[in-house]
């Protein structure tokens, strides 16, 4: 992928051994502990996706921007960048009722079917640099309509998916976090060494946690092991396998 868009899906892969929640113990994955890395590390090696080029707008440039601007910490600064994206693109698509797929990125290999619309990848990181940076705010509330934006028109993005369930496991909503840690981990690459496999590893710890939250041990513990394959060195599921254990012996 050749061009000058950077892709905040780059983000959660950077955050990919974290994951959210207190059901469990200090060692579980806390997600806006995670989600306060992007002034640190986000766009910190942006992975580059296709975009037209567009000479009234530069979109990408602003969602560079944006992330920028995180990393220094202002992220107040960067919401107005996103929100110029976001404007932008709704005052082109004014009265389009289609639904909105973002073109290129992990949502490449998505057929784009009938009633929707193609639009710059640029916006799905807009949304999800939004929602990021809302989170940092901690207006959560906010957030969530970003994300799930940047979800819907991204369906093929795992790391979306991903800091999407973070949110519900958070807010200790266990089943709707499951859900989109199992979408996550539908449509990642399975391989066990390839690009993807921390997210893959990040998914599989969701379900895990969140099975775990519900009682459900034994999936729990499966989806652990499983998580292993992916991320063998995980500090996160070793603990947590040992939480499981524990709890198991105690009959609690």
């Amino acid at each position: 992928m050749n061009a000058r868009i950077a892709s905040c899906a780059f983000v959660t892969l950077l955050l990919a051994g974290t994951a959210s929640g207190t059901a469990f113990a200090d060692t579980a994955e806390v997600p806006h502990q995670a989600l306060q890395a992007p002034a640190r590390l986000v766009a910190a090696g942006f992975e580059t996706t296709t975009r037209v080029t567009d000479t009234r707008f530069d979109a990408a440039g602003h969602v560079e921007q944006g992330y920028s601007l995180l990393r220094q910490g202002k992220q107040a600064q960067a919401v107005k960048l996103f929100d110029k994206v976001i404007a932008d693109a709704d005052q082109r698509l004014s009265g389009d009722l289609r639904q909105r797929l973002c073109r290129g990125g992990a949502s490449s290999g998505i057929a784009e079917p009938a009633g929707t619309v193609a639009v710059d990848s640029a916006l799905c990181e807009a949304h999800f640099g939004k929602g990021y940076a809302l989170i940092d705010l901690g207006r959560g509330d906010l957030a969530e309509a970003e994300l799930r934006a940047a979800s819907q028109m991204a369906p093929g993005n795992a790391h979306f998916a991903n800091e999407y369930a973070e949110l519900f496991k958070s807010r200790r909503e266990w089943q709707q976090s499951y859900d989109l840690f199992a979408r996550a981990w539908n449509v990642v690459d399975k391989s066990t060494t390839g690009a993807d496999a921390r997210v893959a590893a990040r998914a599989l710890r969701g379900m895990g946690f969140t099975k775990a939250a519900m009682g459900q041990y034994d999936e729990a513990r499966t989806l652990y092991e499983q998580s292993l394959q992916y991320d063998p060195k995980s500090e996160i599921a070793q603990a947590e396998l040992g939480n499981i254990a524990r709890r198991k012996a105690i009959g609690s």
